[in-house]
């Protein structure tokens, strides 16, 4: 389950972290990717950042992708390359769309929360209130 994160946390030194993340949401997106069409790893690095805002180092990437793979959301082969070095190609399991499709009615929801939070922050502070 996609679990999103909106807090203000003190560090041991009391300085506030502000941190608002979706934990998880590279695999949402990395087989959003996959259900338009099978990729290699540095396919879906350039991908993610594109079409999903999400940057992520190639090591993280391939780490997630192993994990993904052993949950059953994709499945890889090897991919023959005239022009260069062969390429692990990935593609979306039935398995990976139900995933997906349970990540995008989760989000959804997180989005709605999030949309409230905003709209209600705004008339708060467009009347002139002050915390």
């Amino acid at each position: 389950m996609i679990i999103s994160y909106m807090s203000i946390t003190y560090n041991d030194s009391l300085q506030p972290k502000v941190f608002g993340t979706v934990q998880r949401f590279i695999e949402p997106c990395i087989l959003l990717l996959l259900s338009r069409g099978t990729s290699h790893g540095y396919g879906l690095l350039e991908d993610l950042e594109k079409h999903c805002g999400e940057k992520v180092d190639i090591g993280n990437l391939y780490r997630t992708l192993r994990k993904m793979e052993t949950n059953g959301w994709v499945k890889s082969e090897w991919g023959v390359n005239k022009t260069g070095r062969d390429r692990r190609v990935y593609t979306i399991t039935k398995s990976g769309l139900a995933f997906l499709e349970r990540a995008a009615v989760s989000l959804t929801q997180t989005d709605s929360l999030i949309h409230r939070f905003f709209e209600g922050y705004k008339k708060t502070f467009q009347k002139g209130t002050s915390l």
